[in-house]
């Protein structure tokens, strides 16, 4: 392949990986096969002058990234000697800052599972650079902030197992005060920095799933290392809340002086039940004092509770709900179980409903969106490690896809998928979206992007064509407006 003009190219052969769980044996419309085999999905590198055979059966295809300039491309194909294919691609620019859409994105970073499968040790060099490395890929997906673990965070554990240890924290415990050290924490929050990011998610406060005991926390008494609160601990332990009243102060201090208050956001614990309320409700009112003027959020799918979370992050599936009680969430998520009729980044779904969330976003307004999983290589509930290049499923227990959304590759590279392109996608059509409200108005935009009406989260799909030249109408729309 020759391409003239492009600014910058990378091709990607678009490698299969096995789909062990595409969809559930009851499953809506939108997946491309319910039998477990090989899909398209990892994205690896093609070296420079590197040759493509064709196959004979299976999804085979090239991955093509191009920078684009603000002239026309012209592209050749070849097969042996002959041209297959000539094409000039028509470029037209206009006169827009190319900008970030206006929305929150959490996409959580398991930085224990970067050295379990690369086989380092926790913050050793090696670990410093796989997560410099995955760090940039998040950016590039449009992640906003990063889950940092100050602590070891409480999340996708069965009860009494505890995640392999990463604290960056070094705390100390002397005649009754905590001591912080925050050497590593430093460097984490340089890596930030250098990424592009501008917002922190703190560990959850607590164990996920209604709240009830504290996270894994090491302290050095007396000079050993010692696990001073996890599993054993109730959430209502005195002795845990005597530091929770002295690590908050300081971790608002110094994320404020960073980032600011309002790019700071704590959790209590995810998706309360009923008989968990109890125990959330008393864990929000521990610390609520000690994080004020912070964010705090949480997963939620009961609209009884939503007076009680400052800024519930609800399940798309569960809008409905929360709309027929008179809310309309401004933060949503989906996770493993939005798979019916909602948009997802499986890889045995459809594309074109993975990239339909960011218009999605759009005409609900959202300000923030939140997934579990960016590189979370381990089973489910993380009873073992898994290969991610045999295993896209944790152990069976998801859809293959909805655990991690990037490979770590040789070197301490991460390798992308396809799936990472298509959430990529998505987030540059909310912000096209945006940028276009400024030039045409947000009915202009809405009659061109959804001229149905249809568009939410739960309905609306049109094809890949369609979006693709609905997409193409907007950008016309605002080259016109501004030419």
């Amino acid at each position: 392949m020759e391409v003239e003009g492009a600014e910058r190219l990378s091709l990607f052969d678009v490698e299969l990986v096995p789909t062990q769980t595409p969809c559930w044996p009851e499953h809506s419309t939108g997946f491309v096969t319910e039998t477990p085999g090989l899909l398209p999905d990892l994205l690896r590198p093609r070296p420079d002058g590197a040759h493509t055979m064709a196959r004979h059966v299976g999804w085979h295809s090239v991955w093509v990234d191009v920078v684009l300039p603000s002239d026309d491309l012209r592209i050749r194909v070849y097969d042996g000697e002959q041209v297959a294919l000539d094409h000039t691609v028509e470029v037209r620019t206009v006169d827009r800052p190319a900008v970030d859409p206006e929305l929150s994105v959490a996409q959580w970073f398991h930085a224990d599972c970067l050295a379990t499968y690369s086989g380092v040790e926790t913050w050793s060099e090696d670990h410093w650079t796989a997560i410099a490395n995955q760090l940039g890929s998040l950016r590039r997906l449009g992640a906003t902030m990063v889950l940092t673990p100050v602590w070891t965070p409480p999340l996708d554990t069965d009860a009494g197992i505890d995640r392999r240890t990463t604290q960056l924290l070094d705390i100390a415990l002397v005649d009754g005060v905590y001591q912080f050290g925050h050497a590593r924490l430093d460097r984490w929050m340089g890596l930030l920095a250098e990424a592009g990011f501008s917002q922190v998610e703190v560990p959850h406060l607590f164990t996920q799933w209604g709240a009830g005991n504290a996270p894994q926390v090491w302290v050095d008494v007396d000079g050993e290392p010692v696990k001073l609160f996890g599993w054993h601990t109730q959430a209502d332990d005195p002795a845990y809340a005597d530091f929770l009243g002295q690590v908050l102060p300081f971790l608002k201090d110094y994320f404020g002086a960073r980032v600011g208050l309002a790019n700071t956001f704590f959790h209590i614990s995810d998706e309360p039940s009923e008989s968990q309320l109890p125990s959330w409700l008393a864990g929000k009112a521990l610390v609520s004092d000690l994080i004020d003027g912070c964010r705090m959020i949480d997963a939620l799918s009961e609209p009884a509770f939503a007076e009680h979370v400052p800024t519930p992050i609800v399940a798309t599936d569960a809008v409905p709900t929360f709309r027929a009680a008179g809310i309309e969430p401004d933060w949503v998520y989906y996770c493993i179980v939005q798979s019916w009729e909602v948009s997802n980044r499986f890889i045995a779904q459809e594309g074109v409903r993975t990239r339909a969330l960011g218009w999605q976003l759009y005409k609900a307004r959202a300000v923030g969106f939140l997934h579990w999983g960016f590189n979370f290589y381990n089973a489910v509930l993380s009873r073992s490690a898994i290969d991610p290049f045999r295993d896209t499923s944790a152990g069976g227990g998801f859809l293959s896809g909805d655990a991690f959304i990037v490979y770590p590759g040789p070197d301490l590279q991460p390798l992308e998928s396809q799936r990472h392109r298509l959430i990529a996608y998505a987030m540059a059509d909310l912000a096209a979206a945006q940028q276009a409200e400024r030039v045409l108005g947000r009915d202009a935009v809405l009659a061109i992007i959804d001229p149905d009406g249809e568009l939410d989260y739960a309905t609306g799909w049109v094809t890949a064509e369609t979006w693709l030249q609905r997409r193409s109408n907007l950008d016309d729309a605002v080259a016109l407006a501004l030419n």
